[in-house]
């Protein structure tokens, strides 16, 4: 009998070593295996807000600026701007800012269709940043009607940024 109860004992601890063994493995592995490394990278399709900085949203009367939603990167370009805006009427009078520094920002501006109704609008509405470009969301109100021929605009400046600006 005793050979019996100490087989049995025996049997018990072999039992209990393969428990404790295979549990530990158990452990060490998912310990090793589940990290959140994952969880610290950034995300691939990431959409970071940009707040745009208003420069100027009006009409202009006698419009002979061409149609166009455009990224302005550098003075030269604001410049050939201004002077097309400013034809006429002195638009840019009205703008918060014309000096605009370069090295920290770039203009969006946005030119709808010169159209018989000054009530009508093109707006930013949205400025987003992704992993490829920035993306500059418009569109045309029409808020009631009149006479008159205008061509709104909107523009802002955002900050400086080597993607390339997508309109949609």
């Amino acid at each position: 009998m005793k050979s019996t109860i100490h087989e049995y004992q025996k049997n018990n601890i072999l039992v209990v070593s393969k428990t404790l063994i295979l549990s530990l493995s158990l452990v060490l592995f998912l310990s090793f295996s589940c990290n959140n490394s994952d969880d610290s990278q950034p995300t691939t399709n990431a959409i970071t807000p940009i707040t745009p900085i208003l420069i100027g949203k009006n009409s202009i009367s006698d419009p002979s600026t061409p149609l166009q939603n455009v990224l302005i990167n550098n003075q030269t370009q604001w410049d050939a701007l201004l002077i097309s805006m400013n034809e006429f009427n002195n638009v840019s009078a009205t703008f918060t800012e014309t000096n605009i520094d370069f090295n920290s920002f770039d203009i969006i501006a946005v030119f709808r269709n010169p159209i018989s109704n000054s009530t009508s609008t093109v707006d930013i509405t949205n400025v987003v940043e992704n992993q490829s470009n920035r993306v500059v969301s418009v569109q045309n109100l029409t808020n009631g009607i009149s006479s008159d021929v205008s061509q709104p605009f909107h523009i802002v400046k955002i900050p400086k940024s080597t993607k390339p600006v997508v309109f949609q």
